[in-house]
């Protein structure tokens, strides 16, 4: 059934002119939604072009989409504001990336190996490699969609990995797994900056190395032995 076909609260088909008024609000809502969307890629694709160095001036970004001045502002306060959602976005698809390749692995281990491997593919995928590293670099805005508050755009990062990988560390054994969860997300997600601000791809190595590293932190004890 259609939105403007729906029934009411009572049960009773909408009148002509309430459909007529869904119409009009659905066309709307499509044009937002069409505008934000060539809003954030031109932005995005500006973040890239410059290598994340600084944001773009809104006058670059509405002659990009192909927008005024007037419909920027319609939707975004500042410049800051869309930079804001475009790093929002990008945290977000990093995310359900990470998810996706942990979902279709096997046992904890390979869980876990999965999901430090798609952390680091935003650094060894020349394509992903470029815009993830315009985002971070425009990620001091904080996030402030969650209920403990304003985040830094990376720690807000950090927290979300790190709860994908509270499963698979406890399926290895993790003593405390909250905790070796977030040692792991902050180490994959600072080994992806390094080499993303210094312009490397980690080499088959590298990533073997790094997967050892964090499987091998997964079960540590903290040395609680006395000291003196």
């Amino acid at each position: 059934m259609s939105p403007q076909h729906r029934r009411d609260q009572s049960g009773e088909s909408p009148t002509l002119a309430q459909r007529a008024v869904r119409r009009r609000v659905a066309g709307l809502e499509e044009t937002a939604q069409s505008d934000v969307e060539r809003l954030m890629e031109a932005g995005l694709a500006l973040m890239v072009e410059n290598g994340g160095r600084r944001g773009p001036r809104v006058a670059d970004i509405v002659a990009a989409a192909g927008l005024s001045n007037d419909a920027f502002y319609r939707y975004f306060g500042s410049k800051d504001a869309l930079v804001e959602a475009i790093v929002e976005q990008g945290s977000r698809t990093v995310v359900s990336y990470v998810r996706h390749r942990i979902a279709a692995a096997d046992g904890p281990r390979e869980q876990l190996h999965a999901g430090v491997d798609a952390i680091m593919k935003q650094a060894s995928d020349a394509d992903l490699a470029s815009k993830t590293r315009a985002v971070l670099s425009n990620s001091t805005m904080v996030s402030s969609g969650t209920t403990t508050g304003p985040r830094h755009g990376t720690v807000a990062l950090v927290d979300e990995l790190a709860e994908l990988f509270v499963a698979p560390v406890t399926g290895v054994g993790a003593t405390d797994p909250a905790r070796a969860a977030r040692v792991i997300a902050t180490t994959a997600v600072a080994s992806m900056q390094y080499y993303l601000f210094r312009g490397e791809v980690p080499t088959e190595d590298d990533l073997a190395h790094l997967f050892a590293f964090t499987a091998a932190g997964t079960t540590a004890e903290r040395d609680s032995s006395p000291t003196g």
